[in-house]
């Protein structure tokens, strides 16, 4: 986000924090319990942040019942926090028939970015520039600008440029995916994921969002408004004939990996990345960050060293 904090993928009027789920890998349905932990507790102490309080997660097939309940009942959530629920549940929590019910995620949060942003950068100073380049300086580094100069030299860095971390350290192991998302004033909403999702905003609500694979073109497409309006009349049909024609549309690229697992971890003396977070970012961003901050401090990390193993950097 060289322009601004909030240009890139944190720049929507609203983001879930959801967690991926995972019926199958114990380590990585821990992984994602232990971040949503550690999200929704700094999210609910951050002023303005949270827009909504729990997620439901609709099914996308039948197999999806029963893969609901076994995850339900994985050890590693707390009492209470995913609970499978009927359809007249579902409808009540949504405004509209759902037939097959769903996976309620009561610790999943919808966030306001702006409000996140605003107060964790509080109080500390932003150098806005592109970095070109890194460079080994002794036992520092230097980042540089396009034409070479050196913008800062410091003792740590950490490449948490999303998609451009490839670019730009050359893992071989982030690819980007494409995302457009759309919103519209005056209608309201509980969060809700499918194939699709939708969220409450401040005045309205957020829709989407489409998944374009090596696509990092950032210009909005009609095509693709029209693409996340059917996803939504196709799940919520009621809810889609209400909406204005007044709103907006944004576009950002998402950076993926070939595991569906982020990147979080030490690179080579000093030098570290967080990247790789795809569409979870709000959920895993927080206690990775606090991984990283702890390699660099030389401090126990929060992360078990079995998972740190699964998220570094090394595995590509």
């Amino acid at each position: 986000e060289a322009d601004r904090p909030g240009a890139g993928g944190s720049g929507f009027p609203a983001g879930l924090a959801t967690p991926r789920l995972d019926a199958g890998d114990a380590a990585i349905a821990g992984l994602y319990a232990q971040a949503l932990e550690r999200a929704r507790h700094l999210y609910d102490a951050t002023p303005g942040a949270v827009l909504g309080r729990g997620v439901l997660q609709l099914p996308q097939a039948e197999r999806d019942r029963a893969r609901f309940a076994k995850i339900a009942d994985q050890p590693v959530w707390r009492e209470g926090a995913m609970t499978v629920i009927d359809a007249a549940a579902a409808e009540h929590r949504l405004g509209e028939a759902q037939a097959d019910g769903g996976l309620m995620m009561a610790d999943a949060r919808v966030v306001r970015p702006a409000a996140i942003l605003e107060a964790w950068l509080e109080g500390t100073p932003v150098l806005s520039a592109t970095v070109a380049s890194i460079r080994r300086a002794g036992d520092r580094w230097d980042l540089l600008d396009a034409q070479g100069r050196i913008i800062v030299t410091t003792d740590a860095v950490v490449a948490a440029a999303g998609w451009g971390v490839e670019a730009l350290l050359e893992t071989g192991g982030l690819s980007p995916v494409r995302g457009q998302a759309d919103w519209r004033d005056g209608a309201s909403v509980e969060g809700a994921a499918w194939g699709g999702y939708v969220a409450p905003t401040v005045g309205g609500l957020l829709y989407g969002a489409t998944h374009t694979r090596g696509d990092v073109d950032l210009t909005p497409r009609d095509a693709d408004s029209r693409q996340n309006l059917e996803t939504l009349k196709a799940r919520l049909p009621q809810l889609a004939a209400r909406l204005s024609q007044e709103g907006g549309r944004r576009v950002a690229v998402r950076a993926t990996t070939r595991d569906r697992l982020p990147v979080a971890g030490l690179r080579s003396d000093g030098l570290h990345i967080l990247s790789g977070l795809g569409s979870r970012g709000f959920c895993i961003a927080p206690l990775l960050g606090e991984h990283v901050a702890a390699l660099i401090a030389g401090q126990p990390s929060p992360l078990p060293a079995s998972l740190a193993e699964r998220v570094s950097p090394d595995r590509f």
